[in-house]
């Protein structure tokens, strides 16, 4: 990912994954790993979100509500206070239809932070494919939970 994400989508994203890998011995919960298709909107419409995913284990609504909340937070750069680190370059206002294809959490590694941190980076990889036509890669982190 760049630097400094664009303002604005301006072209469909399709694909975009992001993963959290489990830490082994910690006590932490950091697994989550998604995929989202975003496509732009005219202005005036409002940004949504519809989970028409499959789900592993199982559908887990708590986990759909906090990464809902991360992508809406990113898309309306509105989470610029809560974690002033995430932030590169300019705020973003887009606009998005984000559909949610897949996801995965485990039982005992997984919380509700990571998702919402989950759905801020995959919002910044779909800009960031915009910003350099490109097709999205895989962005592999390790969701900290500490501020």
């Amino acid at each position: 990912m760049t630097t400094n994400p664009p303002i604005g989508l301006t072209r469909p994203v399709r694909g975009v994954k992001v993963h959290s890998r489990q830490t082994l011995g910690a006590c932490a919960p950091t697994y989550g790993r998604v995929e989202l298709d975003f496509e732009p909107l005219p202005a005036g419409v409002d940004s949504s979100i519809t989970f028409a995913c499959t789900a592993s284990p199982e559908r887990a609504p708590e986990y759909e509500e906090s990464l809902a909340v991360g992508v809406m937070r990113e898309l309306a750069a509105t989470d610029a206070a809560e974690d002033p680190e995430a932030r590169r370059g300019a705020p973003v206002k887009a606009r998005a239809r984000v559909i949610v294809r897949a996801m995965s959490w485990h039982w005992v590694d997984t919380c509700e932070m990571v998702f919402v941190r989950l759905g801020a980076l995959a919002v910044r990889e779909a800009l960031c494919c915009v910003a350099e036509d490109r097709e999205p890669h895989l962005v592999e982190t390790r969701v900290s939970l500490s501020s």
